[in-house]
């Protein structure tokens, strides 16, 4: 294992790892939900994956790296430890939402309604979607009460101006 002191972000490293140089995440992270979604989606084919889709438990960012055969897994751990605090919230959150999301399938099963279990595959790729934005920095993440963007207070029509 690399001390962080061992560890470089620079850009060309991160992209050679799977890791976005502007949020320091790593796309490799979503495997542990298409995994799941893609056993959903089999679900309405073959109930006996069922088995499989209730084995499936939640797992944070670092648990998923320190426990995968990823190649650079301590760079995608650094790297997270250094993204921006906002970015973590909401990508925490997201993969919050999507792991209740993924419970909630899991207790259909348990009750045996495979047929809506298997109905909610769609919601678990617009979730997946919605955290891969995050991941590759496609998402603006709304400023909270601490932390205003440095525009707070700047009108439409005072940008447009700039650019007239």
């Amino acid at each position: 294992m690399l001390t962080p002191d061992q560890i470089s972000l620079s850009p060309e490293e991160l992209r050679a790892a799977n890791i976005s140089p502007a949020t320091y995440l790593a796309t490799d992270f979503l495997n542990h939900y298409n995994e799941v979604a893609m056993l959903i989606d089999l679900l309405a084919m073959d109930p006996e994956v069922s088995e499989d889709v209730l084995e499936w438990s939640p797992m944070t960012y670092i648990d998923h790296f320190s426990q995968s055969g990823f190649r650079d897994r301590d760079l995608a751990i650094h790297a997270y430890r250094q993204a921006d605090p906002q970015r973590i919230r909401a990508f925490e959150a997201s993969c919050r939402d999507l792991d209740d999301k993924i419970i909630h399938i899991q207790e259909l099963l348990k009750a045996d309604d495979v047929e809506t279990a298997a109905s909610q595959s769609k919601e678990l790729y617009a979730g997946i979607a919605e955290i891969n934005t995050l991941i590759v920095g496609g998402a603006d993440i709304p400023p909270s009460e601490n932390n205003a963007p440095d525009d707070a207070g700047v009108s439409q029509s005072e940008i447009d101006d700039l650019f007239a």
